[in-house]
């Protein structure tokens, strides 16, 4: 207070500017609501215009450093407390994160499991499918066989054939080649089993029995009833033959 009422003095210009006219509209300063306007009024009267603007520019630097301090910064506790806020809450961010992350790598891989599962029970269908259509037509081809067969023994036994019967027997011919190779497109294929080859169970089916010869030993094929199939290297149907057997 001293070294403001000094300040004052020194700035003051009137000569009847007394310590008591000074304590007086000090007084008056920090009493009223309205300081700064009657404190002019005051001090314009008593100690000279510019002692008043000194006072009041001391009011204002007061009341602005008091603002100041209301508003001061937060202690390191309060930050230190908003800290672990928000580093929870980061971390609980993150761990949520990698929640949903394992969940989604999770789903992503049980979806490539189905598709992978849809796919291989797609094609066994389609397999399966082929695989019954092909019994099927086997028949066909089993028929086709027998009439190549009687076709071969025909023409070997006539020298002389007719136009029109060679024709019948050409054609009878192709048709079996054209199913062999409708078959043969989607993997089915006539297994070339031989008289005098060794019986094999996997690939053939036993439905007779016949002496064995010299020229042809126990345990080897003696006769082709039907030919066997595989379909991409599968046994489709085994080959029915008569094996040969000591007496």
């Amino acid at each position: 207070m001293n070294g403001w009422h000094t300040s004052a003095v020194l700035h003051s210009r009137a000569p009847a500017c007394t310590l008591p006219s000074i304590f007086y509209a000090c007084t008056l300063f920090f009493s009223s609501e309205h300081a700064p306007y009657h404190l002019h009024e005051t001090m314009s009267r008593r100690v000279g215009t510019h002692v008043s603007c000194v006072i009041c520019s001391r009011y204002l630097i007061d009341r602005k450093c008091s603002t100041q301090d209301s508003t001061a910064a937060p202690s390191f506790a309060e930050l230190k407390g908003r800290y672990e806020v928000l580093r929870a809450q980061v971390l609980a961010c993150k761990g949520e994160i990698q929640k949903l992350r394992s969940e989604n790598l999770y789903t992503a891989a049980s979806c490539e499991n189905i598709r992978k599962t849809a796919q291989e029970q797609a094609k066994q269908a389609h397999n399966d499918a082929i695989r019954s259509f092909a019994r099927d037509m086997l028949d066909v081809c089993d028929a086709l066989q027998v009439v190549t067969k009687k076709v071969e023994e025909y023409t070997q036994g006539n020298s002389i054939i007719s136009k029109s019967e060679a024709s019948v027997l050409t054609g009878v011919t192709l048709t079996e080649e054209v199913a062999l190779r409708v078959l043969k497109r989607y993997g089915v294929t006539r297994m070339h089993t031989k008289v005098g080859a060794l019986f094999d169970e996997e690939k053939e089916e036993k439905l007779f029995t016949v002496p064995s010869t010299p020229s042809l030993q126990e345990g080897s094929v003696a006769e082709i009833v039907k030919s066997g199939y595989d379909m991409n290297g599968l046994v489709l149907r085994r080959a029915e033959v008569g094996l040969s057997e000591d007496s």
